[in-house]
């Protein structure tokens, strides 16, 4: 850029860096020429000082000279003569108070004396020394910032034909971690160190107590993340965009991130490279509607989001996942209700992004969706019930439908055992959150939870207390800290009841 500017009387036009130079040399001018002031002022005080201690040397000799003096002009001549001081030392001791005669007023001169001799040296210093001059610019400069700094408002972006700013972002793995309340970070890899067996793990997130990770992944710096709401809406954003923090801070609410509307909540992340990533995403809603489309369909760069499905009345999203027309989906319904069916193009042809979707499963009654999942070989589809009772069931137990039917029984019901409130495929190796109505929340591990058929009732995944609730599970998408077979809970494997 170039600057017009008046450099010594002359206007002139600059380059940024020679206006930071002419800057700076006017910055250490200014420095030179306060501390030549203040040293003239320091040898000044300092001069009267030293006429101050001369007289208090020989203080009885001074007093009777002042009081044998008929007028001022004489006492200071023969001050003058007396001590051998100028003018100036001079009238200073006729102007001294008598106060100033006692013993600790006569040591507070000689230590102004001394204070004010360092200080003449130390100006004396900088006016010899450049380097001493540009330092003080340094630090007179941080003052400010500290000050009056605050961070930039505005976004520097890169004109047409530039760098962009993502290359210059390095592309490394980072550690995403998203909170079912909607609280997102990106931690460094190394920040997690690799554990054998039994060991102790490390301190993640402080959350808050009815908070859970529902999100932890590694990812590139330059992945896209997925943000699909309740509302049916999806946004996107760059893994870098994520607030980078500590593995033990709870990072930033996505809210600040992504131009959410009023009363949106996060239901689901996909992370992408590109979008050729998967042929199709699936959404179902509570409902019961389902829809694929082309991944590629939501390939767009608006900042507010897109519409990912038209919701009818007050229907939510209730999942999104990515597959292929040769996966199973899974429906399962709050009142324990499940249906199988094929993705494939026949079965479930793909449609637009601003549409609707066709019914994936009807339900009796005021029943509802309550999971979507992709079935995969050798998992098990857990569920959980408020009363705090859980079982696991093989995926072979689950005979493939056409869509759009009410399914088979995935669960019975009692009033000990209470309503369904949570379904997921899981593997052996995955551990589980639940959380309760009083804030409480336990872990245990998947293969504690008892295989059991279809039609069964479950066992107790955990002890609830008086009034207390089972609201919710989710698979354990955090760090374990103990990797043993033991439940956190006291509610481990418990016998069939």
């Amino acid at each position: 850029c170039n600057m017009l500017s008046i450099v010594d009387g002359v206007p002139r036009t600059l380059r940024l860096d020679q206006m930071i130079r002419l800057y700076v040399a006017h910055q250490v001018e200014v420095i030179r020429r306060r501390t030549e002031y203040l040293l003239r002022k320091a040898e000044e005080r300092a001069h009267i000082l030293r006429g101050l201690v001369k007289a208090l040397d020989a203080l009885d000799e001074v007093i009777a000279l002042i009081r044998a003096s008929q007028t001022v002009d004489i006492a200071r001549a023969g001050l003058i003569e007396l001590l051998t001081v100028d003018e100036i030392q001079a009238d200073a001791i006729l102007a001294m108070q008598l106060r100033r005669l006692a013993a600790l007023e006569r040591q507070k001169i000689i230590d102004e004396l001394a204070e004010i001799e360092r200080e003449i040296a130390d100006l004396k210093d900088i006016l010899e020394k450049p380097e001493r001059q540009r330092q003080i610019v340094r630090d007179e400069l941080k003052e400010i910032v500290d000050k009056h700094g605050d961070d930039r408002r505005t976004r520097i972006i890169a004109a047409d034909g530039d760098v962009a700013d993502e290359d210059l972002i390095a592309r490394e793995d980072v550690v995403v971690t998203i909170t079912e309340t909607g609280y997102a970070k990106r931690t460094k890899t190394d920040l997690y160190r690799s554990q054998k067996r039994g060991g102790k793990g490390v301190q993640g997130a402080g959350l808050k107590q009815d908070d859970i990770v529902s999100h932890f992944f590694v990812s590139s710096t330059h992945d896209w993340l997925l943000f699909f709401t309740t509302k049916g809406r999806v946004y996107r954003a760059k893994a870098y965009e994520l607030p980078e923090a500590s593995r033990t801070a709870r990072g930033q609410h996505v809210a600040n991130l992504l131009a959410f509307q009023p009363d949106e909540r996060i239901q689901g992340v996909i992370q992408i490279k590109t979008y050729e990533d998967a042929p199709y995403l699936v959404l179902a809603t509570r409902n019961g509607l389902v829809k694929k489309s082309k991944l590629t369909d939501f390939d767009s760069n608006r900042s507010g989001g897109i519409v990912a499905i038209n919701l009818r009345g007050e229907d939510e999203l209730v999942g999104a996942v990515l597959c292929s027309s040769d996966d199973d989906l899974l429906l399962v319904s709050a009142q324990g209700q499940s249906i199988r069916f094929s993705a494939t193009d026949e079965a479930l042809r793909p449609m637009g992004r601003a549409t609707s979707g066709v019914q994936g499963m009807r339900f009796n009654g005021d029943d509802e969706l309550l999971s979507l999942n992709v079935v995969r070989e050798g998992t098990y589809l857990l569920v959980a019930t408020s009363g705090g009772y859980s079982k696991r069931t093989g995926m072979e137990d689950y005979p493939v439908q056409g869509r759009g039917g009410k399914g088979v029984l995935t669960i019975q019901y009692d009033k000990k055992r209470g309503t369904l409130v949570g379904a997921l495929i899981v593997n052996d190796d995955d551990e589980l959150y639940a959380i309760t109505s009083g804030g409480g929340v336990i872990r245990t591990a998947a293969k504690q939870v008892r295989k059991a058929g279809r039609q069964t009732k479950g066992v107790r995944l955990m002890n609830l207390g008086e009034g207390d609730n089972l609201l919710a599970i989710a698979r354990n998408a955090d760090e374990p800290d103990e990797t043993d077979d033991n439940a956190e809970s006291s509610g481990k494997g418990a016998k069939e009841s």
